[in-house]
């Protein structure tokens, strides 16, 4: 069986034939460069198999048809629209997708801002033709840099500084009224019709009082929420849903407990990891037999609320004591 000839190709420099060559250069001519320190030559279609996009590639890539549209022939993106790759002459490698509808109505029209889409008149992705296309607006997330920011968002509202959101580690811009229709239409238990409430950037202060320096906040549909606040009514919410146990009884439960734990008396001290109050209750019963501390919670968990436990533990210790 006879080893088929291997291909030969002229050198970009000296021009002669060789079947190996290292970035378009034969072996004589590729040490010479290096050597040198002379830049490699590397031409607009070395290696590639498309041409840079110009007016003839359109001619021999696109079909006429009814309506006056220009359909592509070409290559298309995962998206269906046009595209072009042809060799990127700046980096001198790699290959560069070009949009086939964009260049065609910027050759023939100002440049469109970056970030801004060319909407199609007539329907069909795979029309490029200039008499078909009509600028679109800018996306709605865009970094400030790149484009300025519109008055009104796609949705036409209007973006002034309560409505405006900007990204601190992004630098994007985002409608808080988008975002909160948008949530709102994936929760049926909130409709529409209820207003958003105003972002109130400028506030130091929650409606009841906490200082957003001191306890934090946090960001919802569009709206400051105070982390205070939000403990409150998670601990509000927990306490009935678990126990049954309304919050104004658990308010009185720590006013006739004097704030302090039931069986080692030291003091609560609210939102701590050790001494924050912890309402006890019979595991059989349901029924809620007062508020302790993490630590004696603990304790009768582990002894089972078993009395005889109980007994022999205290009995044990004073055993030991001397």
């Amino acid at each position: 069986m006879s080893t088929p000839a291997k291909k030969r190709r002229p050198c970009l420099c000296c021009e002669e034939m060789s079947e190996k060559l290292r970035r378009g250069l034969c072996g004589r001519c590729y040490q010479r460069y290096n050597r040198e320190g002379i830049p490699l030559p590397v031409p607009a279609n070395a290696g590639y198999k498309n041409a840079p996009l110009s007016l003839s590639v359109i001619v021999d890539n696109g079909r006429e048809r009814d309506g006056g549209c220009l359909i592509w022939q070409g290559s298309l993106s995962k998206g269906g629209h046009p595209i072009w790759f042809e060799p990127d002459t700046e980096k001198g490698k790699g290959s560069r997708r070009t949009v086939v509808a964009r260049w065609l109505y910027e050759s023939e029209n100002e440049a469109l801002a970056k970030g801004q889409v060319l909407k199609r008149t007539c329907g069909n992705k795979r029309c490029i033709a200039t008499g078909h296309a009509s600028p679109g607006k800018v996306r709605r997330y865009q970094k400030p840099g790149e484009a300025a920011v519109p008055t009104h968002c796609a949705n036409g509202h209007e973006l002034n500084d309560e409505n405006l959101y900007q990204h601190p580690n992004r630098n994007a811009w985002e409608c808080r009224q988008c975002g909160w229709e948008s949530k709102k239409r994936n929760s049926p238990e909130h409709p529409l019709r209820d207003a958003r409430e105003p972002y109130r950037a400028t506030n130091t202060h929650c409606h009841n009082g906490h200082l957003y320096a001191e306890v934090g906040f946090s960001v919802e549909n569009g709206t400051r929420v105070c982390k205070a606040c939000r403990w409150l009514k998670d601990q509000k919410s927990a306490m009935l849903r678990l126990y049954g146990l309304p919050y104004d009884e658990y308010l009185a439960m720590l006013d006739a407990q004097d704030y302090s734990c039931w069986i080692c008396r030291r003091p609560f001290e609210i939102r701590s990891s050790t001494m924050s109050p912890h309402v006890d209750h019979c595991h059989n019963s349901r029924k809620v037999r007062g508020l302790l501390c993490r630590a004696c919670n603990l304790g009768l968990g582990h002894f089972g609320d078993d009395i005889n436990r109980l007994q022999a533990a205290v009995s044990y210790i004073r055993r030991h004591q001397d």
